[in-house]
């Protein structure tokens, strides 16, 4: 009997080899800070996260800064949008709101809520102004926001205390 990876073990993995190759830009600085903040969410030991946020509060910092400096979340609100409008696939509603959502893991690691809490507040008005194309997430939301990090910031990921509710709000 062979063993699947979990999500956890897969972004762990992930993780070791990020941090492995180093990180030369803002954009290797960002892919470390989502892998780990999805890593942390998920409920990664400590000890697994050690090495990332000693690369986070040393020699990855000016990279993180540069990164949020430089960080516009308006391409993934539109796109969040976009598919709100109908006809998009769920493979491709699914995948604006896991960008959307991976941003915000990164932002979440890094210190940095700042530079997406306006950006989560819209992602959350659009889901609630047309839940209809969201519903089938509604699962996947309900477990999200049990989560002790959705639990810790509402606000910020009320994006997916509004997914949870599109089943029941969806026409």
């Amino acid at each position: 009997m062979t063993h699947s990876p979990t999500e956890l073990e897969v972004l762990v993995e992930q993780l070791d080899e990020l941090l492995g190759e180093g990180a030369t830009d803002a954009d290797e600085a960002l892919e470390i800070a989502t892998v780990a903040g999805l890593a942390e969410r998920l409920g990664a030991p400590p000890e697994v996260l050690a090495a990332a946020q000693a690369w986070r509060d040393g020699p990855g910092e000016p990279l993180l800064q540069e990164a949020f400096e430089e960080l516009d979340p308006e391409p993934w609100i539109e796109a969040v949008d976009e598919v709100s409008s109908g006809g998009a696939e769920e493979e491709a509603i699914d995948e604006a709101v896991s960008d959307f959502d991976d941003l915000v893991a990164a932002a979440a690691w890094a210190g940095r809520t700042d530079k997406v809490r306006r950006a989560a507040r819209r992602v959350a008005e659009i889901v609630r102004l047309v839940p209809d194309p969201f519903a089938f997430l509604a699962p996947d939301a309900r477990t999200m926001s049990r989560t002790r990090t959705v639990a810790l910031d509402p606000d910020l990921y009320d994006y997916w205390l509004a997914i949870a509710d599109a089943g029941a709000w969806a026409t």
